[in-house]
């Protein structure tokens, strides 16, 4: 049986209601942080709810996608989502289907108070034309 914290991300995640924000920011804490790999465009660290409006909009610069989840299940305050990212690149219109892993963290007031994003990197680099920098 899933737990309501996994229902929150199961529910956000579902195709009908793929693009309904507004819904996402009532289970956002205000002192949220985001964080994607600094490699990526879109990539760094972002705070607070303004900060989730300039993710998004740096995402939605770069890519159109939607998530696709295959499991999703909980380790302490933390919900681990695991699934397919599917869409194209707004500077080269490929299409893509990558394998994506998320982060939930939630706080003691049942918010999500940090988003983790991880990729499959090489392929996104790839597709967003921009080479990789050794280790």
């Amino acid at each position: 049986m899933k737990t309501q914290r996994e229902k929150i991300i199961l529910n956000y995640f579902a195709p009908h209601k793929a693009m309904d924000v507004i819904d996402l920011y009532t289970w956002l804490a205000p002192d949220i942080t985001i964080v994607e790999p600094e490699q990526l465009p879109w990539g760094g660290s972002y705070h607070g709810i303004q900060g989730v409006g300039a993710y998004m909009t740096n995402v939605t610069s770069n890519i159109i996608s939607e998530i696709r989840l295959d499991d999703v299940y909980s380790c302490g305050d933390t919900v681990i989502a695991i699934g397919w990212s599917n869409g194209r690149t707004i500077k080269t219109g490929k299409q893509f289907q990558i394998r994506v892993t998320q982060l939930y963290t939630f706080n003691q007031d049942g918010k999500i108070c940090r988003v983790e994003f991880f990729s499959d990197m090489a392929t996104f680099l790839e597709l967003l034309e921009m080479s990789q920098a050794s280790p």
